[in-house]
C-alpha cells in the first residue's frame, strides 16, 4: 500500500522531534553535540547513529506509523561545507539514515511503518536563522532547484523510502522551486510521492510574509501529472501548535473559495519551542493543552497525518496515537 493510499484509509501518526531529543542525550561539551552544530541531528547520524536508531524505535513503540529520516540538514551542500564530503559520500550518509529508520520499523514487523525522506529548506543550509525568517537574500529559482536536486533524486530512487518530506519551507520562492523541480525531474521511470510542509509565522502567512492564500492558490494551480500523481498533501511544521487549527481553517477556506477539493493536510507542530535569535531558541511548557489540541485537529476530515516537531517526544506521540485510536473506534 502506498503512503497516499494509506492516508485515504485512516489518519496516520507521525513521529516527533529528533534534534531536540538528541540535545537531551548528548552533553553540550561533547565534540559531537548536536546543539550549536550547523548539522544538528545529522551530526549524530555521522558520529552516533545508534542514538538515531534508538529515538526512532522509541517513536515506533509510542505508536508512530511514520518515521522521518535524520537528513533535515544533510543536503550535499551542507555536508560539503562542514564535512568536506563529495556527493558519493553524502549518499552514504543518506543511506545510513534510511538504515536507521528501517531498523526501527523492523521492531514491529506486523504493521506497515512508513519512512519519510526528510529534506530541509535552503535556510537550514544558511544556518543563520533563515528557516525561521524566510530571508534567503539574492537567490534564483534555478539555484534553489539545484540545491534540492541530488537528494530528491536519491530518495526518488530509494525503494525503502515511501514519501519525500520537504520540511519547514519558509519561503514562497522555494515552494515554487520545489514544484518546478518535481515537474522537471519526475517521469514514468523516476517519481516518488511527496509533500511540502510550510513554516508559518501565523495562520495566514509564511514566515517570509507571503500570504498563505497565495501559496495555496499556487499549489492548487499545479495540474501536471508529475504533481497530481505524486503530491500527497501540504503540511505545516515547526510552528506553535496553537496556530494549527487556524492554519487548517485558512487552507480549507482557500480550497472552498477556489472550488477545489480539500487538500490532505499533515500537521506536526512544535511544543513550546521558540527561536530567540539567529542561533538560539527557548522552550516553554504547554503540555497541558497538547492532547486537547490534537483532538481538535483530528476532527477535520482532511487532516490525515498528525505528529510533532521540536520539543515533542514519545509521550506526545503516544497521546496522538490515543486520540486517533479513539476516533477510529
Amino acid at each position: 500500500m502506498s503512503f497516499k493510499e494509506a492516508l485515504k484509509k485512516s489518519v496516520l501518526v507521525q513521529d516527533g522531534a529528533l534534534g531536540t531529543q538528541l540535545e537531551a542525550l548528548i552533553p553540550l561539551d561533547d565534540p559531537h553535540s548536536v546543539k550549536g552544530s550547523p548539522l544538528w541531528s545529522t551530526n549524530a547520524l555521522l558520529y552516533s547513529p545508534e542514538l538515531i536508531s534508538s529515538i526512532h524505535k522509541q517513536y515506533v513503540e509510542a505508536g508512530a506509523d511514520m518515521i522521518i529520516t535524520a537528513t533535515y540538514q544533510a543536503s550535499p551542500q551542507t555536508l560539503s561545507k562542514y564535512e568536506n564530503m563529495d556527493l558519493a559520500q553524502a549518499k552514504k550518509v543518506w543511506t545510513k539514515s534510511v538504515e536507521c529508520a528501517l531498523e526501527a520499523t523492523r521492531t514491529h514487523p506486523e504493521k506497515k511503518i512508513f519512512i519519510g525522506g526528510s529534506i530541509g529548506p535552503y535556510g537550514a543550509y544558511l544556518a543563520n536563522g533563515a528557516e525561521y525568517s524566510g530571508d534567503y537574500g539574492d537567490i534564483s529559482s534555478d539555484q534553489l532547484m539545484d540545491y534540492h536536486r541530488d537528494i530528491v533524486r536519491f530518495y526518488a530512487e530509494t525503494k525503502e523510502v515511501d514519501v519525500i518530506a520537504f520540511e519547514t519551507v519558509p519561503n514562497f520562492a522555494e515552494v515554487q522551486a520545489i514544484f518546478s523541480l518535481i515537474e522537471q525531474m519526475f517521469n514514468a521511470n523516476l517519481h516518488k510521492e511527496f509533500y511540502v510542509s510550510l513554516s508559518c509565522k501565523d495562520a495566514d502567512h509564511l514566515v517570509d510574509g507571503t500570504p498563505l492564500e497565495q501559496v495555496i492558490r499556487y499549489i492548487l494551480s499545479k495540474k501536471s501529472s508529475q504533481i497530481s500523481d505524486n503530491l500527497v498533501g501540504i503540511g505545516c511544521n515547526c510552528v506553535p501548535f496553537e496556530i494549527v487549527s487556524d492554519f487548517i481553517e485558512t487552507v480549507n477556506r482557500v480550497c472552498q473559495n477556489n472550488g477545489s477539493e480539500q487538500l490532505s493536510l499533515l500537521v506536526y507542530p512544535n511544543l513550546g519551542f521558540e527561536p530567540t535569535d539567529t542561533a538560539n531558541y527557548a522552550f516553554r511548557s504547554s503540555t497541558e493543552k497538547w492532547a486537547s489540541s490534537v483532538a481538535k485537529w483530528a476532527l477535520y476530515s482532511n487532516v490525515r497525518v498528525i505528529g510533532g516537531c521540536c520539543s515533542t517526544g514519545p509521550a506526545e506521540i503516544a497521546q496522538i496515537k490515543d486520540v486517533v485510536e479513539k476516533i477510529k473506534s
